[in-house]
């Protein structure tokens, strides 16, 4: 048989795992995994059902091969007559019986058949592949429950092989009062209904289940040692080994039993990790790909496994992206893009607070092209932009970046401290302009300046010292023009900024005299 049952519940697992990814038994077994892997169709169906040998080699193997090349020499050509090629079928079937199979033994494995002739379901049923591909007899690989048999010539003599007895309940072509005793045993195990069995009746319902269109391809049978090994080393809790041979039985068999085993042990596996290597990174997406998200990994769980990403000490910035990139192979968008936007988040508020100000606004713009309305994105732009025009020279070159900043993120300009510091550029740049004597300039500066003041409520914000030299710097160069009037204009509206200022007072006094 195929499966065993298992006996323990997997949530009370206490693991201790030494590893994190595929290990191989032998360099022949990463090389059989890896040539599967570039090539499913055109592979060495024997070669590969040795695989999990760790002792042996390719010298060996062919010597096996050659031993049962020898026995398929010895069966009879194939019959023309219906009758006839139905005995070939059931001495050859026989024959190798005899020749390899021993002892039924649940837990072993190809190899075995060579060692001491134990077999079981799995490993008989592989043997007989192999046998009836060299001598070209059709067949199909069916799957049960809890078993695996072949059926030789599927389309006509549909002839049932048991692969783990021999004799006259091995070959056979079940008359009625046996397939009723096949259908009642499954009804009893509710692997099926009654309701279903009497809608076809047995006979049919017979047909359809075990001799139906669905099979199974020779590979899975590679797959399956391994899931029984894994099975098995899982009751003996021996938690590595058996998710190891779980993920291997994945390349080979598409079984929807081996999804919930993996789950089960790497949900308790990922708690215990520390998320301080590629490895662990690794192991959590390889989860987060068979783990149904929300249902059974919801967004508390993946977050928990997040923090411990960007808090472990020893994984730096350049570790955080190396990991962003192993995510955005996730393909369920949602978890992919909640992972890699929780990871940018911390690399912007860590940029950003470490004055790294152009790392910051690249990982904030990360962030917006995942989630535009991201209000952490926003507020790293804000404060990155900000913190730079606090730091600038308010010069021309700064006004521009600032500007073009303001236009790319249009949500700046909702913000209060948009226009100060809008405020505090036209202000400084029309003081730079008029010690230099840029007046022209220095007036369009000074118009845009007062704009922005009498139109936002943010005097108390502005820096007073920059108000009190612009309007003195500007008033005087009119007043010492002899442009008094202008100059009292000048000096009287820095005073509708700070009232009673002493020095404007007087200057605004000085040109009134003039008038």
């Amino acid at each position: 048989m195929p499966y065993k049952k298992l006996l323990f519940t997997f949530l009370s697992f206490s693991l201790t795992f030494l590893i994190h990814g595929q290990n191989f038994s032998s360099n022949l077994e990463k090389e059989i995994f890896s040539s599967y892997a570039k090539d499913s169709i055109n592979y060495d169906f024997i070669e590969s059902l040795f695989a999990m040998d760790s002792i042996i080699d390719k010298e060996e193997i062919l010597e096996r091969k050659e031993k049962i090349k020898s026995l398929i020499k010895t069966f009879p050509e194939k019959e023309n007559s219906d009758k006839k090629e139905k005995k070939r079928i059931k001495k050859i079937y026989n024959s190798i019986h005899d020749t390899f199979f021993t002892k039924y033994n649940l837990n072993s494995y190809f190899s075995d058949i060579f060692k001491d002739g134990t077999y079981n379901c799995v490993t008989a049923t592989a043997m007989y592949a192999y046998v009836f591909d060299e001598l070209n007899i059709p067949y199909h690989i069916k799957e049960t429950p809890s078993h695996v048999f072949l059926i030789a010539y599927p389309n006509s003599f549909n002839i049932y092989l048991e692969t783990t007895a021999p004799g006259a309940y091995g070959f056979s072509i079940p008359k009625e009062p046996e397939v009723k005793k096949i259908i009642d045993e499954l009804i009893a195990y509710k692997i099926v209904t009654k309701n279903e069995v009497n809608e076809k009746g047995y006979m049919q319902f017979y047909e359809d289940y075990y001799y139906g269109k669905e099979f199974i391809d020779k590979s899975a049978l590679i797959g399956m040692q391994y899931y029984n090994k894994g099975l098995s080393k899982l009751e003996s809790l021996d938690y590595d080994t058996s998710l190891n041979n779980f993920r291997k039985a994945k390349t080979f068999y598409s079984s929807p039993l081996i999804k919930p085993l993996l789950k089960s042990i790497m949900f308790v596996k990922v708690n215990e990790l520390v998320f301080n290597s590629l490895d662990d990174i690794d192991f959590l997406i390889e989860l987060l790909s068979i783990a149904n998200y929300p249902k059974d990994y919801s967004l508390s769980n993946l977050k928990s496994s997040l923090y411990k990403i960007v808090e472990h000490d020893d994984n730096d910035s350049e570790f955080i992206l190396n990991t962003i990139e192993k995510f955005r192979s996730i393909k369920n968008d949602k978890v992919k893009n909640e992972a890699i936007e929780f990871l940018y988040e911390y690399l912007g508020r860590k940029a950003a607070s470490n004055s790294e100000y152009d790392e910051a606004i690249i990982h904030a713009d990360s962030i917006l092209k995942i989630n535009s309305n991201s209000k952490i994105a926003k507020e790293i732009v804000e404060f990155t932009i900000f913190r730079k025009v606090a730091y600038s020279l308010y010069d021309i070159k700064a006004l521009n970046s600032f500007l073009e900043s303001s236009n790319k993120y249009e949500f700046l300009k909702t913000d209060r401290r948009y226009f100060i510091s809008l405020a505090h550029f036209y202000g400084n740049l029309s003081l730079m302009n008029y010690k230099s004597k840029s007046i022209t300039t220095a007036k369009n500066y000074r118009d845009k300046f007062e704009d922005i003041m009498d139109t936002n409520n943010i005097l108390d914000e502005i820096n007073k010292v920059l108000i009190v030299d612009l309007y003195l710097r500007a008033g005087n160069y009119y007043y010492y023009k002899g442009k008094y009037q202008s100059s009292y204009n000048i000096y009287n509206k820095g005073l509708t900024y700070i009232p009673n200022h002493p020095d404007l007072m007087k200057r605004a006094q000085w040109s009134k005299d003039e008038l």
